[in-house]
Parts: structure tokens; C-alpha cells; sequence
């Protein structure tokens, strides 16, 4: 969904003003593991690089248990806490989930905690997801084999902040396109089946 060729009439946007992402989150960089972590069913719930998807999605079912760990409160996230992907090919923030229990953070993951009387998660989530985090992105991100997004240097990130009104507004069409975009794929999916089936009916009537 193109929301920077959305009016600002169908959206209801009011003035909005730029801010640094210090001045409305808490960042911290994840729990470094000084030895290789060690995985195990009785473990914390972990969170790697490979865990967030390149649509800003946290795979919760790939999560793994490790042991070990002696993290502090900077290090676990909670339900509205956001996980920045700081290395490699793509920087991509997620949003966690309702979860039974706190999740470790492990560098270099980077851990967002949002002042909710400023800003949305939902909707910071997406802006660093959009054209303009990959601009910033794009712009600052050091070295060329495994690329790099510092703490300090998200920490000026700019964001370009409208009410809570208008983010939770930006937030719910976001939700209601990535639905669509799953319906979609579905139709396609079980219309790809129907032909398979079918095709093969056929070649077995020949």
C-alpha cells in the first residue's frame, strides 16, 4: 500500500514534526554470548538475526531455547518492544508479540522500547520498515561484507511523528493491506492446487 501517494485527507493527517528516534524510544543492543550459545529445551527464549523476516515479521515458531544466559532487564523484550535487525543484508525492525514469557534480545539484534505517549510501535515499526529507514539505511550503514546499523547511530534516526490519531490510523491500514496481501496469496495457492489436481485428472484419463 502506497502510503506516500495517500491524501492527506483520506488519512486525516494533521501537522506532523520530525524527531530523533532517542528522544521517543529506549535502545539497547542485545545479550553477547562471550562462547557460542548453547541451545536446550529448559533455556530462555531467544531472539537471532535470522529470526526476523524480511516483511518485519518475528517467526515465533522458529524461536529457540538457550542456556547459559545471565541477561539484565535491557536485554529481554516484552509484548510492544520492537527488534531491530542491525547486520547483514537488510535492516528490518518486528514487532513482538504477545508471548508467554520475556524474550532475550541477542546481539547484535538491537532491542527498541517506544514512549507510548509519543509514538505508536506498531507505527515506528513500519516507518523504519518504509522508504525512509532504508534511505537512512542506505546512508549510514558501515562496512561492505556484512553491513552495519550501530546503536548510536539508530539513536539518530529521523522520524517524522503525526498524533497518535494519525498513527494508529496509518498502523490499522498497514495491518488491514498485510491481511489482504495474505488473502491474496492464499486464492493463488489453492487455485495453483485446483489446476494441479485437475491437470492431473486429465493426464490420467488419456
Amino acid at each position: 500500500m502506497d502510503f506516500e501517494n495517500t491524501s492527506k485527507s483520506a488519512l486525516g493527517l494533521s501537522k506532523s514534526h520530525t524527531v530523533l528516534l532517542r528522544e521517543i524510544a529506549q535502545l539497547s543492543v542485545g545479550y553477547p554470548f562471550r562462547n557460542t550459545c548453547v541451545p536446550g529445551e529448559s533455556g530462555t527464549l531467544a531472539c537471532f538475526l535470522r529470526d526476523v523476516g524480511s516483511d518485519g515479521s518475528l517467526n515465533v515458531g522458529a524461536l529457540r531455547r538457550v542456556e547459559d544466559a545471565k541477561p539484565n532487564n535491557s536485554h529481554l523484550a516484552v509484548a510492544g518492544d520492537i527488534v531491530f535487525r542491525s547486520r547483514g543484508g537488510s535492516f528490518v525492525s518486528a514487532l513482538v508479540p504477545v508471548l508467554d514469557e520475556d524474550l532475550l534480545v541477542v546481539a547484535p539484534m538491537i532491542r527498541i522500547r517506544v514512549n507510548r505517549e509519543s509514538v505508536l510501535p506498531e507505527y515506528l515499526v513500519w516507518y523504519m520498515n518504509g522508504a525512509n529507514g532504508a534511505a537512512f539505511f542506505k546512508e549510514f550503514a558501515k562496512g561492505s561484507a556484512m553491513p552495519l546499523i550501530s546503536k548510536t547511530v539508530l539513536e539518530q534516526m529521523p522520524v517524522k511523528l503525526p498524533n497518535l490519531r494519525v498513527q494508529q490510523t496509518i498502523a490499522d491500514l498497514v495491518k488491514l493491506s498485510r491481511k489482504e496481501h495474505e488473502i491474496l496469496a492464499e486464492i493463488v495457492k489453492q487455485k495453483n492446487l485446483i489446476l494441479e489436481t485437475e491437470i492431473s485428472k486429465y493426464l490420467e484419463s488419456l
